[in-house]
């Protein structure tokens, strides 16, 4: 796969990797991936009710993360563009995890753990999807350290196929999820290269996250 195709396919799966920002806290819903399915075009409302205001619309066989719910109703991000709104649970279909899991619904093998499953398993299960539609796992472990500091390590295939923007993209959204994780808490996130020497740092400063990045 080509450097433009990682960067097209990482960016379009930035928004699902970086749902823990959502919230502000805990995640309500284990981050299960819905398909629109009721209609044509679907409203994204505002609020769970046909009364809220209509922020966007979404179209059939479009792929939605589930946030929370209230009732009937989903709040959802749409895994295409990064909206977010409610959709009634009518018009959405549950997406099969075949391609998330193995059979036997463990969590070794290729399929199984991604790295965050002990921080985030929603977030865990978005990126065994991605390691899915790219052929090989992403990230190594992600590992906290002391005062707020994750080190997420690459693997050397992504780090050796994907681009430096994709990396950067990529690191931002486990910047927001473990942000997320520490409650809104100032949080550091840090990725080594392939040698063990850092490679991308996101950390909170008083102006908000600094991110900097190792010259090659």
């Amino acid at each position: 796969m080509s450097t433009t195709s990682h960067a097209s396919i990482l960016a379009a799966a930035c928004a699902a990797l970086a749902l823990g920002a959502a919230s502000g806290g805990a995640l309500a819903a284990p981050g299960d991936i819905h398909r629109v399915a009721g209609a044509e075009v679907v409203n994204l409302r505002a609020g769970p009710s046909n009364e809220s205001n209509i922020r966007g619309s979404v179209e059939q066989g479009d792929e939605v993360i589930e946030l929370t719910r209230d009732g009937s109703w989903f709040g959802v991000r749409v895994l295409q563009t990064g909206e977010e709104g409610w959709i009634f649970g009518d018009l959405l279909q549950p997406v099969a995890q075949s391609g998330l899991l193995p059979r036997d619904g463990g969590t070794e093998g290729a399929g199984g753990d991604a790295g965050f499953l002990q921080l985030s398993e929603g977030f865990d299960q978005l990126v065994r999807r991605l390691n899915s539609d790219l052929g090989y796992r992403l990230v190594e472990d992600a590992v906290p350290l002391d005062q707020g500091v994750l080190q997420v390590t690459p693997t050397a295939d992504w780090l050796r196929s994907g681009s430096r923007d994709s990396h950067i993209m990529a690191a931002l959204a486990f910047y927001q999820m473990w942000k997320n994780y520490q409650d809104g808490r100032p949080v550091t996130l840090v990725m080594p290269d392939d040698q063990g020497q850092e490679y991308i740092r996101i950390a909170d400063g008083s102006r908000g996250p600094e991110l900097s990045v190792a010259m090659p």
